[in-house]
């Protein structure tokens, strides 16, 4: 569906309301009224229409260059036809006109903002910015004319458009016979006025006046279609750009997202909190190790490490009481390594244990030769014994067991 949403002729909006009309797919209305932002209906595509007396019409050349140098030239090439700062305009090219020239719209920029902002506070984003005028159809060569109230214009079939007061009575606005004095001068008059007004009875006599062909018209029925369909009319434009397909995808995503950070900020929590209790056990045991260490070791003067130095001193009065301990270990099974490589031959150990301080050794010797060599070397090693395992007898092969024990 696609909302026609006219903005109000005003410079404040706090309080405003809004004519708006409400197209199915193939752009036949549906419904239409004036309501409150918040009353109005929305729709997968909303075309904003401003009113067209808060638009300039300006006819310039512009350089041969890209668009994008093209619009960031805007500004230079208008200066000469505003009388106002061109900082405070937003300026659009619409399209090429006569001459080599182009059609540039430019409005307030402060009054645009407002405007936007007004309709943002209500959560309604248009896609498009257009001109009412663009719903007034026109001929080719010809000129279309309509008076609203106070105001009115004159359309070219360009996009250019002459904005002028309607005046009083039955003589043509000033405006618009200064509009054709300026077109005949180019040249570029217009073949004949189309004159859109309730009083038939003007065409004949504004004809008279102004020299030129006057027909009436009436409002055009597919005025709804030439909103819909002036995508190059779009005053939304550089700063003021409409959302695109991308920022309509994020806006559908919204919800996902809200709920994934909402997960990820969960998570981040829970681990926070995890890290906190895991932190404090850590705390706890390291001083409750403290604590058993003074307990065991009340002379000590500082505890940097309670585990290493538990272990240190638990090493330490093992020596000092003649029991084994892991040193003891390291060392038996050190002696029994080099005695089984002092041999001139390779022995196949078959079991290797250390227990109650003592270390044991079981080996498979092929020969006399060298169960010989290891009587020897056990012999000449402190605390070490060797025997033959049951079941062995005086042949070349033979299990033996050698053990060394720690201590003097």
């Amino acid at each position: 569906m696609i909302l026609l949403l006219f903005i109000p002729d005003q410079t404040k909006f706090d309080d405003a309301s809004a004519s708006w009309t409400l197209l199915d797919g193939s752009g036949s209305p549906l419904r239409s009224g004036t309501s409150a932002l918040m009353d109005i209906p929305r729709a997968d595509r909303t075309i904003a229409v401003a009113p067209v007396n808060h638009l300039l019409f300006i006819e310039t050349a512009l350089p041969a260059v890209s668009p994008a140098k093209r619009d960031a030239l805007l500004r230079y090439a208008i200066e000469d036809k505003l009388t106002i700062d061109p900082s405070t305009v937003h300026a659009v090219v619409l399209g090429p006109a006569a001459d080599g020239k182009h059609v540039i719209a430019a409005i307030d920029k402060s009054w645009l903002r407002n405007a936007l902002g007004w309709l943002q506070q209500s959560g309604i984003a248009p896609d498009s910015l257009v001109s009412s005028a663009t719903a007034i159809p026109v001929n080719a060569g010809e000129w279309s004319v309509a008076i609203e109230g106070a105001h009115g214009f004159a359309r070219r079939a360009d996009g250019f458009v002459y904005n002028f007061d309607s005046g009083s009575g039955h003589e043509p606005p000033f405006g618009l016979t200064l509009a054709l004095k300026e077109a005949r001068e180019h040249p570029a008059a217009p073949s004949a006025l189309a004159l859109q007004s309730a009083n038939a009875g003007l065409a004949a006599e504004w004809s008279q006046a102004l020299g030129v062909p006057v027909k009436p018209a009436t409002p055009s029925p597919n005025h709804h279609a030439l909103l819909t369909a002036s995508r190059n009319a779009n005053l939304l434009a550089g700063e003021f750009a409409g959302r695109d397909t991308g920022s309509k995808w994020l806006g559908l995503l919204r919800p996902a997202l809200i709920a994934a950070a909402l997960i990820a900020a969960t998570q981040f929590i829970f681990m926070l909190v995890d890290n906190f209790r895991i932190n404090n056990q850590r705390v706890a045991l390291e001083q409750e190790m403290a604590q058993v260490f003074k307990q065991a070791f009340p002379a000590a003067q500082a505890i940097v490490d309670a585990p290493l130095q538990m272990k240190r001193n638990l090493e330490q009065l093992k020596s000092e009481r003649g029991m084994a301990s892991e040193g003891d270990a390291r060392a038996l099974i050190s002696q029994l390594t080099q005695m089984m490589q002092s041999l001139p031959g390779a022995a196949a150990v078959v079991a290797l244990r250390f227990e109650n301080g003592v270390a044991t050794l079981d080996a498979d010797l092929p020969n006399a030769e060298l169960e010989n060599a290891l009587n020897q070397a056990v012999a000449a090693t402190p605390n070490a014994s060797i025997s033959r395992l049951p079941g062995t007898t005086g042949s070349s092969a033979a299990r033996v067991r050698i053990s060394v024990k720690a201590g003097s």
